[in-house]
């Protein structure tokens, strides 16, 4: 992207699976990223050339200003996806995104473009046969989809004092994710589950959605807007996993699970989470939706807009994330 090259680009939740891939893309492009960041944050994915590192939190307001101040771009990927209590939610991805954007109406003559990342949870299940658009009504299920409504509507009460643009994500795997990793290990012990429900989902590869958000940043048609931005494939669950199947080259078997079953296994990793033994996304929410069943999304609005062009297959990015995984022994 020319037009971020020389720019000074603050990101925040740099860290995290998709802040590390919008990172990457950044100083490819010749930018000069400052990256919000915890002293606890590992740094792992993130270049070691063309980033800086500033320490600050989004719920921590007196950290903003210094890490907004000569910035001519800002990617706000920082959120919650996981927590033991709503408010929690709420906390950080509202509050956290109403903090910041405070931060930066203080420098709105000089900032291009200020991009928050949203998610499809925000907007709610689609109906089958039928994937959601941005002109559908939001009706999300979930504490943490209602945070992220909120955080939105929040946003787009700055509309008139910064350039914004919204994206809304679905489900985002590759390489350095450790969320889809669950799955593709329980895949490799050769467990398939069958859910009893009807199910049709999008995904995005997270390379895929790192240059859409850039396309967003710089595109003019995108100030004000609000997109979609997903992969082209809208598959069943089934379908989902027969590809992980492949990619870990062992087929497996189905195993039937209910919803009861589902919802105790929700409440056994909430108790596990409780007790500090894992750090699982799964809950009773997270077993919600997936009994909800479709989640798709349609990325018309993306294409038609700004060009945008997912260019990682599911069968590929399944592939190449499974390489990965082993590469780093985390499969």
């Amino acid at each position: 992207m020319a037009e971020l090259s020389g720019r000074t680009c603050l990101v925040t939740g740099a860290t995290g699976f998709l802040g590390s891939f919008v990172v990457e893309k950044l100083v490819q492009s010749g930018a000069r990223v400052r990256c919000l960041v915890r002293r606890s944050s590992r740094r792992d994915f993130l270049p070691e050339n063309g980033t800086e590192f500033i320490l600050g939190d989004v719920t921590e307001p007196s950290s903003l200003p210094s890490a907004v101040t000569d910035v001519d771009y800002v990617f706000h990927i920082a959120g919650l996806i996981k927590a033991p209590r709503p408010e929690d939610y709420f906390r950080v991805n509202y509050l956290g995104t109403i903090n910041l954007l405070e931060a930066c109406r203080v420098h709105r003559d000089r900032l291009q473009r200020v991009v928050v990342i949203s998610s499809l949870a925000a907007a709610g299940p689609s109906k089958p046969g039928t994937p959601i658009v941005e002109t559908s009504p939001c009706q999300p299920i979930t504490p943490y989809g209602r945070s992220k409504l909120q955080a939105e509507r929040a946003a787009l009460a700055y509309r008139d004092q910064l350039p914004l643009t919204i994206i809304r994500p679905p489900t985002i795997y590759g390489p350095r994710d450790r969320e889809t990793l669950l799955i593709f290990r329980a895949v490799a012990l050769g467990l398939r589950p069958a859910l009893p429900v009807r199910t049709e989902v999008s995904l995005v590869h997270a390379a895929d959605l790192a240059d859409g958000i850039l396309l967003a940043a710089t595109h003019p048609a995108a100030v004000g807007q609000t997109y979609f931005m997903s992969g082209d494939d809208v598959l069943s669950i089934d379908a989902l996993l027969q590809q992980m199947a492949l990619a870990v080259g062992r087929r497996g078997v189905e195993v039937p699970v209910p919803a009861w079953a589902l919802r105790g296994a929700a409440r056994a990793a909430e108790t596990l989470r409780q007790l500090g033994m894992a750090s699982l996304v799964f809950d009773r929410w997270k077993a919600e939706e997936i009994l909800i069943g479709c989640w798709a999304c349609s990325n018309t609005r993306a294409k038609t807009d700004l060009g945008f062009t997912p260019r990682v297959t599911v069968a590929d990015g399944f592939a190449d994330t499974v390489r990965w995984y082993r590469t780093m022994r985390w499969l």
